[in-house]
């Protein structure tokens, strides 16, 4: 078949060069040309090339001349394709990719100190430094065949220049390429810049092809330098702060790829470490091949590369989710042969803790309350993700299982992401469980001195059976005497469930663990991203609860919200403001936290304005807190809101820029208001120009319709993928290079992977028949998520 297509090529190329002799002498003369050389590439070469061929017989002379030079072009570069048969190369052992980037021989000093400084440390590491996007720079295209919309490297003829300045782009170049006409057009203030361009000149444009009127046009597209064009070019970004950034020198650029390009070459002796039968299942390529790939892409389109849709990155985002899924199944199995205490008692506790309640709990609450009972009735650790949407009661449900607990002699500790909320928490627990002789205690970073070494000997001593915190309750100091209940802010899970950690605490027990989440995620998506947590649902709000009616306004109406202000200050409520920023952006032209507080402050002279925001230490917080409770009226604040604050007269909230805010994070904003039998209210506030973009406003009215955390959640998955939802440094937080869940197609292979990995735990359940993947899981999660249990 190969031979037989070298054949046809072959004749392709003969016949081109005579038909090209004598300036085209024969080309004038001959008939069905375009006929000929389609039946005999249309195996050979890329569809847009046979898009040409089809009508060559019907156009001009000069375009047929143009035609036959492209195709002459293309023939003579050869298909992309791999330049080593990889299966033939003899392997290393994987070990070898987990040595340290100082012991490789191909780099040089500055290319390791590159390295570094980008946080690649190992072999591994720079073959899984995953580039972002791509650029295919490749010269297999023509103006003719090019759709518009596209983006291409296109190899053009300069026809001339130009300058009007009444256009929106004054200066142009208009060329040709002997198939069709092309302008390139720019925002320069004069015609300086085109100087250099003179005609008949070849360039090489880069850039997104537009039409209008029949005429096709790129705007400022980028005119490539000899060596840039005629490949696809990977782009780098680097991870700071669980942020992506791109490089912004073209220098840098360059550096990095020549540094891992040459790496790539290395990849070619990585072993297989996934079972045959597996990659044959699912179509996937050698892991030798698909890190090569990833670096030096050939044979692909821009738009297959950019999707992360081709063959390889489907194996390697498959293989990322697989040993997440194994390192989650390892870590659950391991916690469930742990001991742990078996409370014998657990539903009459409940009960009677639930009758002393001035409410009565949800049909969804006691449900969870029973899943968690029999849970803690087992001398297994529990491990549960509880979610509930905003303000539906999941902290009753953490107090009645701490009562359950206190009452058989044992400790509980709640964690919580902010002190705001530790001291919030602490009310509570206080106000519901002291009158019951339960005693509370609150631990945080401001709490010192005396009164920490008091609350610390308590606890040891046994004499505290709840304490509320933040991540200080698990510093070295801190020694319980029963711990037998942890509470868990999602936020923290990675950071905290380590099991040594907890069994330290434990005193030899591990305790039973509940993570609580009130960002509500799809069933399907926390089921496999919480592999190693059961799931509880409470999916109900507590009786009496006036759903938050909410608006959505433009900055026009503004007068409107401003007497709904006054008139929920005149009723004895509190009003919050939220703005996406702190401080003024240029750039976005957002409007600030702080510009706006001066402005609140003006317009109700005689109310009570707040600010707060999350640059504040925690003690300041706190005391606006206070403050807003006692005497407050308006509270201007960013997003530090989102998270748990409780204040019952808050009535209103106005969300400013509110096109700037995920659904779900508005929706856990919106939640900081209607939180007693009082009617509530939100009013989104986005500018006018918001008006013609049918997206946004549509987003936006599903948060107007919709007070269900839940199908809101959903949206956002549609919209925007599941970053919004569990928040924008994802891929960081799971630990992927590769896998980005906001793609649908990466969420499908997640529920791909979860089956993969209990498929191969069944097969061997510490992976001894795996060795190889063994040590990979290791070499990712073994520190991350104390896979000790297998080593």
């Amino acid at each position: 078949m190969q031979q037989a297509s070298e054949e046809r090529i072959k004749k392709a190329n003969a016949l081109i060069e005579e038909l090209s002799e004598k300036d085209f002498l024969k080309l004038r003369r001959s008939l069905g040309v375009g006929l000929y050389l389609f039946n005999l590439l249309r195996d050979s070469i890329e569809p847009s090339y046979l898009e040409l061929l089809k009508d060559f017989d019907r156009l001009t002379f000069e375009k047929k001349k143009g035609i036959l030079k492209l195709i002459k072009d293309r023939l003579e570069k050869p298909t992309a394709s791999l330049d080593v048969d990889f299966s033939k190369v003899e392997k290393k052992p994987l070990s070898a990719f987990f040595s340290s980037i100082e012991n490789l021989r191909v780099l040089d000093e500055k290319e390791k100190k590159l390295l570094k400084a980008w946080g690649i440390k190992t072999l591994y590491d720079a073959l899984w430094f995953a580039p972002l996007r791509y650029e295919d720079r490749r010269l297999n295209s023509c103006i003719k065949t090019t759709k518009p919309g596209e983006k291409v490297a296109l190899k053009l003829r300069v026809v001339n220049t130009g300058f009007n300045p009444e256009e929106k782009y004054p200066a142009f170049i208009e060329c040709e390429d002997g198939t069709d006409r092309l302008f390139l057009r720019f925002r320069y203030k004069d015609q300086r810049p085109l100087y250099s361009f003179r005609k008949g000149q070849e360039i090489v444009a880069y850039g997104r092809l537009k039409e209008f009127k029949g005429e096709k046009y790129m705007v400022h597209p980028q005119i490539l330098k000899e060596g840039e064009a005629g490949r696809i070019l990977p782009f780098y970004y680097i991870r700071v702060d669980g942020e992506l950034k791109r490089l912004s020198a073209k220098s840098r650029h360059e550096r990095i790829r020549t540094v891992l390009s040459k790496l790539a070459e290395l990849s070619k002796y990585m072993p297989e470490y996934l079972p045959e039968e597996l990659l044959k299942e699912q179509s996937f390529p050698p892991i030798a091949e698909s890190l090569y790939l990833l670096h030096k892409p050939a044979g692909f389109s821009e738009d297959a590369l950019n999707s992360f849709s081709t063959p390889f990155q489907k194996r390697l985002i498959y293989e990322e989710l697989l040993l997440f899924h194994l390192a989650l199944q390892i870590r659950k199995r391991e916690v469930i042969s742990q001991p742990a205490v078996a409370l014998e008692s657990a539903p009459a506790s409940i009960e009677e803790f639930t009758k002393s309640l001035p409410f009565k709990l949800t049909q969804a609450q006691r449900r969870v309350l029973e899943e968690i009972c029999k849970d803690i009735s087992q001398p297994r650790p529990m491990n549960r993700l509880l979610q509930g949407d905003v303000g539906s009661g999941k902290t009753v449900v953490a107090m009645a299982v701490a009562y359950a607990f206190a009452m058989e002699g044992y400790q509980s500790a709640i964690m919580v992401p902010t002190e705001i909320l530790a001291s919030q928490h602490y009310e509570n627990f206080k106000r519901f469980l002291e009158p019951l002789g339960i005693r509370v205690g609150l631990l945080t970073g401001s709490v010192k001195g005396a009164l920490r070494d008091s609350l610390l000997l308590h606890t040891e001593r046994g004499n505290l059976h709840i304490l509320v915190g933040t991540h200080a309750l698990f510093q070295e100091g801190v020694q319980f005497n029963r711990l037998a209940f942890v509470v868990i802010d999602e936020q923290h899970r990675f950071g905290v469930m380590q099991r040594k950690l907890l069994l330290e605490k434990g005193k030899g027990f591990y305790p039973h663990c509940l993570v609580m989440s009130a960002t509500p995620i799809p069933r399907t998506l926390a089921l496999s991203l919480y592999g190693d947590l059961d799931l509880s649902t409470i999916d109900q709000m507590p009786v009496g609860r006036k759903p938050v009616i909410t608006h959505l306004v433009f900055e026009k109406d503004m007068d409107m919200v401003l007497g709904a202000v006054e008139r929920e200050i005149s009723a004895g409520n509190k009003v919050y403001v939220i703005y996406p920023l702190i401080e003024e952006s240029e750039r976005l032209q957002l409007k600030s936290a702080v510009e706006e507080y001066k402005r609140w402050q003006k317009l109700f002279p005689n109310r009570r304005v707040l600010l707060l925001h999350g640059r504040l230490k925690d003690e300041e917080k706190r005391k606006v807190m206070e403050e807003l409770r006692r005497e407050g009226h308006i509270l201007v604040s960013t997003t530090v809101v989102e998270v748990g604050v409780d204040v019952p007269e808050a009535t209103l909230m106005i969300v400013e820029s509110a096109h700037r805010f995920g659904l779900s994070q508005i929706h856990q904003l919106r939640g900081r208001v209607g939180r007693s039998e009082r009617q509530s209210y939100c009013y989104l506030v986005v500018p006018e120009e918001l008006k013609r973009d049918r997206e946004t406003m549509e987003r936006l009215k599903v948060l107007v319709r919709s007070t269900d955390g839940f199908e809101i959640a959903e949206e956002d998955l549609k919209l925007r993928g599941p970053g919004e939802l569990l928040g924008e440094s994802q891929s960081g937080y799971f630990g992927f290079m590769v896998a980005n869940l906001a793609r649908a197609q990466d969420r499908r292979l997640l529920e791909l992977a979860q089956e993969g990995a209990k498929k191969l735990l069944s097969i061997s359940p510490k992976l001894d028949s795996f060795k190889y993947l063994k040590n990979l899981l290791h070499h990712r999660y073994g520190d991350r998520m104390d896979l000790s249990y297998i080593a």
